[in-house]
């Protein structure tokens, strides 16, 4: 009797475990250098974290570290590669040091929209190699790509309003290709992060920089630049990425989930986008921020004095032509 009771208690045992309720549970670690305060690409985070749980029932638990409290922005990519986060949504310009495809979104006056880069990436840009490059060489996995609002030019005492303006002004730049065309437009570019924007423009130490809208109104540029530019002179994406170890020790029905989670992320952040400009610029009017929109003429001049940064970045990527080529099929005229 005693032993016919262990055994239906094992049989029991095993029934349970192998029951739905009880499948492979895993938690994540999710570090991002964005604060709560960069509400349009912060909200599609918290909606993918929360579609995930739900999903999942409760098979997946992502505890999510934000504003740089694990990494800032140029250490998310190599935290992730070791293994020590195993999730990380990273702007694309900040591991771009490391992975010259990624500069791709940075390249002076490139890309006319965020429905323009959504057209090449929906035709498969970031397919002709800088996927596979994060895959194969940085274990990162990418699950979802989606667009900040395009980089305009924040400047201090004078606007910028020509390719003369940029000449002799200090500028914080993001990676090393718009650190490049501020170059050929004259100007001394310095490496900065975002968050170190505020305190430089405060005590001189920086002229200008061009960032996104969102950045200023996250980092509160406003009280610091008075003057705003629009130029359109890049357009960044967020990399939702995952660890590839992590990624295939997930079964298949996890992995759907997460994929399906973050095709939902890009696809509201885009839609967040496209909604933020007019107010953002009505903001920045509000705060006392004079907006300029520099004019078609100087436009076309500061992008043939930065063609040259294209065509090098074009001979130093394996597949560089691809990527110009298919950007210039998914322009309309």
């Amino acid at each position: 009797m005693k032993k016919a009771l262990t055994a239906a208690l094992a049989a029991c045992t095993l029934a349970l475990g192998s029951s739905p309720a009880h499948a492979q549970e895993v938690e994540l670690t999710f570090s991002t250098y964005l604060p709560p305060a960069y509400e349009y690409a912060w909200k599609p985070i918290e909606n993918f974290v929360q579609t995930v749980e739900k999903e999942s029932q409760g098979r997946i638990k992502i505890n999510v570290f934000h504003s740089g409290q694990l990494f800032d922005g140029y250490e998310e990519l190599p935290a992730l590669s070791r293994g020590d986060v195993d999730m990380v949504n990273m702007t694309s310009t900040y591991p771009s040091g490391t992975v010259p495809a990624l500069n791709i979104f940075t390249l002076p006056f490139l890309f006319d929209s965020t429905a323009h880069l959504k057209r090449a990436l929906d035709q498969g840009l970031f397919k002709l190699g800088a996927e596979q490059e994060l895959r194969d060489t940085h274990d990162a996995v990418v699950l979802g790509l989606a667009p900040w609002d395009p980089y305009e030019f924040y400047s201090r005492k004078a606007p910028i309003n020509s390719a003369a303006d940029v000449k002799g002004k200090v500028w914080a730049s993001t990676s090393s290709m718009d650190a490049r065309a501020l170059q050929l437009l004259g100007g001394s570019p310095t490496g900065m992060p975002s968050s170190e924007l505020y305190l430089a423009f405060d005590r001189g130490v920086i002229d200008a920089t061009p960032r996104p809208l969102l950045t200023g109104i996250g980092r509160n540029l406003y009280e610091v630049a008075k003057h705003l530019s629009i130029a359109n002179f890049g357009i960044d994406v967020s990399v939702l990425a995952i660890n590839r170890k992590k990624w295939e020790s997930l079964p298949a029905d996890l992995q759907e989930i997460l994929i399906k989670a973050a095709q939902q992320r890009d696809q509201e952040q885009f839609e967040r986008v496209n909604a933020f400009v007019d107010q953002a610029l009505q903001r920045y009017e509000q705060a006392g921020v004079t907006i300029n929109r520099v004019e078609p003429a100087q436009l076309a001049q500061m992008r043939e004095q930065t063609r040259p940064a294209i065509e090098e970045w074009s001979k130093q990527v394996e597949n560089g032509p691809a990527y110009l080529e298919l950007i210039e099929k998914t322009r309309q005229p």
